[in-house]
């Protein structure tokens, strides 16, 4: 069997057991691949190196793109692959050079691409932010013309962030609106291999704090592109119309802006706030949830709505282009206009008026998630590492 290096700068803690990259390493362990699994540390971290779960994992640093152990790694473990995930990721740049050291393949996976400063404007709400002519820097000499012109940080950021997935032998973009920007942006093809769904969890428990009997439930970074501002309208507006809402957020912090607009929209006494929670307690608010809203206004896979799905609890979502792929209005989900508090209102308000479209959204979405089934994404990465592409 092969040996494969994945390296991404998340994965291995509990919080982050659903992502594609500890699923597809778990998976691959099972079949009988030799995988490790390399990520960050740093000196603020407690993290060590360990087998997480049954998945070797290496913590390396950083600094200014060189990782001397992730190299040093590589050339010892001799994988046959190294799958760098996220491109802006600053271990990739010695992902690449350990890959090409070892003869190995080297596989780049675009995760939200328009999360780029040097393709859009605004990465918190990147759509018709987009550079007309982004400058990538993706060859050396590019590099050493940007630092003949004074550029030298901007020009190795660019750098480290961009050369590896120009020069990857295989680029995966994860939905079919990122496979048309790896086109636009890097003049190239990619394979679109889809995630999957997390697992079904039926041991859920919440232990901590205390939460409405009736919920609308939003998880998520407090940061723009997540709809934190849009979820906090769609409460404020189901109130103004004399309806009962209330909601629990879970974010690794809420802030002061959210806490200050919650205030202003006269909603602070309806939101309950979540930071550091279990698996198991987030699985419980998903299950317990009267709707689950994500209101983003960007996402590369959009995680929340499958967890939604298989906890068995209806979805409320924004039209993004990338949900759209995947959710069917009025079939397996409820899709309002991005950015629009009063519209995912009036979403929430058409979901609890009909009992049967509720029960309608719930089967649906447990098929869509069944759809995105481990087994299908990875056997498209176990087709994918025995082709030649």
């Amino acid at each position: 069997m092969k040996r494969i290096a994945i390296v991404t700068p998340y994965g291995a803690e509990e919080r982050l057991d659903n992502y594609a990259e500890f699923v597809l390493a778990q998976e691959l362990i099972e079949r009988g691949y030799d995988v490790r699994m390399f990520t960050y540390t740093s000196r603020a971290l407690e993290y060590k190196d360990e087998v997480y779960k049954g998945v070797p994992v290496t913590r390396c640093r950083e600094r200014h793109a060189f990782s001397p152990r992730l190299f040093s790694n590589l050339l010892w473990f001799r994988p046959d692959i190294v799958l760098a995930l996220h491109p802006r990721s600053m271990l990739n740049f010695s992902a690449y050079w350990g890959a090409r050291a070892v003869g190995a393949r080297f596989i780049v996976e675009i995760v939200g691409i328009l999360h780029d400063p040097f393709l859009v404007k605004d990465t918190d709400n990147p759509y018709g932010s987009e550079y007309e002519k982004p400058l990538l820097v993706t060859t050396l000499s590019q590099f050493l013309k940007q630092t003949v012109r004074g550029k030298l940080r901007n020009a190795w950021k660019n750098y480290v962030w961009h050369m590896p997935t120009a020069a990857a032998d295989t680029v995966i973009s994860i939905n079919d609106e990122e496979k048309r920007y790896v086109q636009r942006f890097y003049g190239r093809d990619s394979v679109r291999i889809y995630w999957c769904a997390p697992r079904a969890d039926t041991t859920s428990t919440i232990k901590q704090g205390v939460v409405p009997e009736k919920f609308i439930f939003f998880i998520g970074q407090m940061k723009r592109r997540k709809g934190w501002d849009t979820a906090l309208e769609a409460v404020a507006e189901l109130v103004r119309q004399g309806e009962e809402a209330r909601m629990v957020i879970v974010g690794p912090q809420h802030t002061q802006e959210s806490e200050r607009y919650a205030k202003e929209l006269g909603i602070a006494d309806r939101l309950t706030f979540f930071s550091a929670i279990s698996n198991q307690e987030k699985n419980w608010l998903y299950a317990h949830a009267e709707c689950v809203l994500v209101p983003s206004r960007y996402e590369g896979f959009g995680l929340p709505i499958f967890e939604a799905f298989v906890a068995g609890a209806p979805g409320c979502a924004s039209d993004l282009s990338i949900f759209t792929e995947f959710l069917r209005e009025g079939e397996n989900a409820l899709l309002f206009k991005k950015g629009d508090g009063a519209d995912a209102a009036r979403a929430l308000r058409t979901l609890r008026a009909d009992p049967a479209l509720r029960e309608r959204l719930i089967t649906e979405g447990i098929k869509t998630a069944e759809h995105f089934s481990r087994e299908r994404m990875v056997g498209d990465y176990i087709q994918l590492f025995d082709s030649k592409i």
